[in-house]
């Protein structure tokens, strides 16, 4: 499937997730029709892996996202705990897009 592209200027919602005991800010770009299109986080120390891991998260599903993936898809393939809560801190951030938490 090739990328659908972004417009230039996009409506984009923020919204702060918990994992783990952290608070993370998560930030949401939309296509016009409401669909999500880009996702990016911060919440980590600057420069430590988790932050480098947390960027690089959200440029592949960001790229998944372009190729017309759906953010359900997307949360459903993701780990899970025996309660079904994400096992992942990427996980967390794919179930918000899928719309499965309100911040």
């Amino acid at each position: 499937m090739s990328r659908i592209r972004r417009p230039d200027r996009r409506p984009a919602e923020t919204a702060e997730i918990a994992f783990d005991g952290q608070r993370f800010t998560v930030t949401i770009g939309f296509y016009p029709d409401g669909r999500p299109g880009e996702v990016f986080a911060d919440g980590a120390r600057i420069g430590s892996d988790l932050d480098a891991l947390l960027d690089d998260a959200c440029v592949a599903l960001s790229l998944l996202l372009q190729h017309g993936v759906d953010p359900r898809r997307l949360a459903g393939s993701m780990g899970r705990l025996g309660d079904q809560r994400p096992a992942s801190l990427i996980g967390a951030v794919a179930d918000l897009l899928a719309g499965e938490v309100r911040p």
